[in-house]
């Protein structure tokens, strides 16, 4: 039976909605129109509540879902009932686009009833597709998974229609169990509403006023009933790809083309319904996207995220260490296991023999193995990148509703010398507002000295509807080494806490006003002394009702030198104790327009001398056909020891013929590295699952972006096809 809930009030509990599916025999149609006689046979879900911007009011527009399922196959139909459907926006049609920004239905589905980790599918009324896998109610949001489902939207007199397919082959999930968890969330954007069928407060995702992020709190979903599955017989996927490369490198002084060909095998076996075994053989990752190119005055290294599929499915199960807490500022400290290690090496692509994942679900238990073997590497200036053994153990116990224990252990080892981490974890969250956590990992390394060989931490987090705030404290010592892993420095000692109020005014155009103050402070674990230590201080900020806002800031840092620091090539900073502060402003305008622009600016002390930064983003939405982006990272340094300018600047262009169908070009001028790219990649899935890829890389070396060298070209052709049996 389904519980229709009248508007609640704020931040009292409520019961959470209920809606039971019906098990067919013939599958409906999947082209957007909700007219076969199933769909009258079961029930609907409605009685969608607002979480913006009027939170725990009902919706101003009726939402209709129903959700039946053959021996196969998941059908979810949505008709999203609008009063102005002329106003409906709808831009985006590329494969995972950032749907949010047009009006869109999201279903976030826990198919094992864990209140922690869900499926997530959205779609636009373009019929664009988005989906990620969600871990640990979003402490990790894979965004890069591409599942197989299919989808058709239409628009009507009366809003529009979502009919949705989903492979229950593409889903993991207990077979024994008859009841998952679900939301589904509805942004009417030409409101600017967001509205969830199970009711979500502000006090959930409550980092941004128009969070994206709340709906993936799966404890807070409802209840989707009547999943009567049995186990069919073992699912097996085997997708065979074919790569044909021309390769031409004048600028090396080695003019000739090199041509070449070859294939390779990826297989998904589902050993269980819980359980996911992914091989991998002779892998290519040719048409994955190229990074953006990025400005480093640090001292420290830059992070690249995971881009390639065979990593991607239940990446969210490796995650081990401190968790990010701020989602406007990605770049962790410190990950101990990290796959970006596996198959690059000191910036080189090293190529992967084969690989294996077995991921899933087992009882109360995450689980997660990965075994991979790179081959040697040649670099061509007389130095080999030996070939190397790489696995990782991942197990983590749910207990009670939200918490949780873990251990991980992660394995390299090559001729040349061996690499070990151990590790145990621990999360635990009393009530929705406040979760801890802590951890506690050991290196086994060839290299290491006689120092501590181990890092650890703990933290906590509370979420409210106007204030949030965290604390952590990590402590990695001098001989630690996770070499399947990612640190941003060594040998630090690391105190974080945070606090951030914003309150809801809701008068003369203003919506809420933001306050924040926050303190990274850095030693080093080894000696005591202060590395660095940052005072962020967000004098004020405010967004209005169309979700336009700015924030000014002052930033009070301090760095100590331990050795020479070269910022730009000439420009060396000597060691020594270095005091600096600056303003910054920072802004957005709603994201839904056809134009908008975000950004931040800086001025003030930088080392020794004066810095000017801004990074800026123009993005623009002509229609669902086309879009443009235009991105400029820059820095005017001014110091003693020498000055520069810094020049990052993107041009992203996207062609969307179809939801299936797409064209983008990627061109990047770095005049610090001297450097121009372009990517220029075709893709057309002709079949769920099953991809045609065409790509174009050129790279210049460029004293100046118009006296540019050829360095490299280079013409990739993939085709990938997909059995199912």
């Amino acid at each position: 039976m389904l519980l229709v809930l009248s508007p609640p009030t704020a931040g009292r509990a409520q019961e959470r909605p209920s809606v039971r599916a019906l098990r067919v025999d013939e599958p409906p149609v999947v082209d957007g129109v909700l007219d076969e006689s199933i769909w009258g046979g079961a029930e609907f879900g409605t009685g969608f509540i607002q979480r913006e911007p009027q939170e725990m009011a009902p919706a101003t527009e009726k939402t209709q879902f129903w959700i039946v399922y053959t021996a196969d196959t998941l059908y979810v139909g949505v008709h999203a009932y609008d009063s102005e459907p002329t106003a409906i926006v709808a831009k985006e049609m590329e494969r995972d686009a950032s749907l949010y920004r047009d009006d869109s239905l999201m279903l976030v589905i826990d198919t094992f009833g864990d209140s922690r980790n869900a499926y997530a599918f959205e779609t636009n009324p373009n019929g664009a597709r988005f989906d990620a896998l969600v871990t640990d109610e979003g402490r990790d949001i894979n965004k890069e998974w591409d599942g197989v489902w299919t989808v058709a939207s239409r628009r009507n007199t009366r809003g529009w229609v979502a009919e949705f397919a989903i492979p229950l082959s593409t889903l993991r999930f207990d077979p024994a169990r008859s009841t998952w968890g679900l939301n589904v969330r509805r942004m009417i954007r030409h409101k600017d509403e967001e509205v969830n069928w199970a009711p979500l407060g502000r006090d959930v995702g409550s980092f941004a006023d128009f969070s994206i992020y709340a709906v993936y709190r799966i404890s807070l979903a409802g209840r989707l009933e009547g999943m009567e599955t049995r186990r069919k017989s073992r699912q097996i996927d085997i997708k065979p790809f074919v790569v044909a490369r021309a390769t031409e490198s004048p600028g090396t002084g080695n003019p000739e083309t090199g041509d070449d060909a070859e294939a390779g095998l990826d297989v998904k076996w589902s050993v269980t319904r819980n359980l996911a075994l992914d091989v991998t053989v002779n892998t290519d990752f040719a048409e994955v996207e190229i990074d953006d190119q990025q400005t480093n005055l640090t001292r420290f290294s830059l992070f690249f995220p995971e881009k390639r599929e065979f990593f991607l499915e239940n990446a969210g199960i490796f995650e081990f260490g401190p968790p990010q807490r701020n989602t406007f500022r990605p770049l962790p400290q410190m990950k101990v296991f990290f796959s970006r290690r596996i198959g690059l090496d000191r910036g080189h692509e090293v190529p992967i023999d084969y690989g294996v994942r077995l991921t899933g679900r087992v009882g109360g238990w995450n689980v997660g193995v990965l075994e991979v073997l790179t081959a040697e590497t040649d670099l061509g200036d007389g130095s080999l990148i030996p070939d190397a053994n790489y696995g990782v153990v991942r197990l983590k116990r749910n207990i009670g509703r939200r918490s949780g224990l873990g251990l991980i252990y992660t394995n390299r080892d090559t001729d040349v010398d061996t690499n070990q981490v151990y590790g145990v974890d621990f999360d635990y969250k009393p009530s929705r507002a406040l979760a801890f956590n802590g951890f506690f990992t050991q290196s086994d390394d060839d290299r290491a000295g006689d120092g501590d060989d181990w890092a650890g931490g703990y933290g906590f987090a509370y979420s409210g509807r106007d204030m949030n705030a965290f604390f952590d404290h990590v402590k990695v010592n001098e001989e630690y080494r996770p070499d399947v892993g990612f640190l941003l420095r060594r040998n630090f000692e690391r105190f974080n806490p945070s606090i951030t109020y914003r309150p809801r005014i809701e008068r003369k155009g203003i919506r809420s006003l933001f306050f924040n103050g926050e303190i990274d402070y850095f030693k080093r674990a080894s000696t005591g002394e202060l590395e660095s230590r940052k005072f962020i201080l967000g004098y004020g900020g405010l967004n209005n009702y169309r979700e336009d806002g700015f924030g000014l800031y002052a930033d009070f840092e301090t760095e100590r030198l331990f050795e020479p620091f070269e910022i730009q090539p000439g420009v060396v900073l000597p060691p020594g104790l270095y005091r600096f502060d600056s303003l910054r402003i920072g802004g957005r305008t709603n994201e839904s327009r056809p134009l908008a622009l975000l950004g931040r600016v800086s001025s003030g002390d930088f080392f020794s001398g004066t810095r000017d930064w801004a990074n800026l983003t123009l993005r623009m939405r002509a229609s669902r056909y086309f879009r443009a982006e235009l991105t400029l990272d820059y820095n005017d340094v001014d110091l003693p020891e020498g000055s520069f300018i810094t020049r990052v600047m993107g041009t992203k262009l996207g062609l969307s013929f179809t939801p299936d169908l797409r064209l983008n070009a990627l061109l990047q001028y770095d005049d610090s590295a001297q450097l121009v790219g372009a990517n220029i990649r075709f893709n057309w899935i002709y079949r769920p699952g099953a991809d045609l890829f065409v790509v174009y890389n050129h790279g210049w070396t460029a004293p100046s972006f118009r006296a540019r060298e050829t360095q490299e070209r280079q013409l990739i052709i993939k085709f990938t096809y997909l059995f199912q049996g």
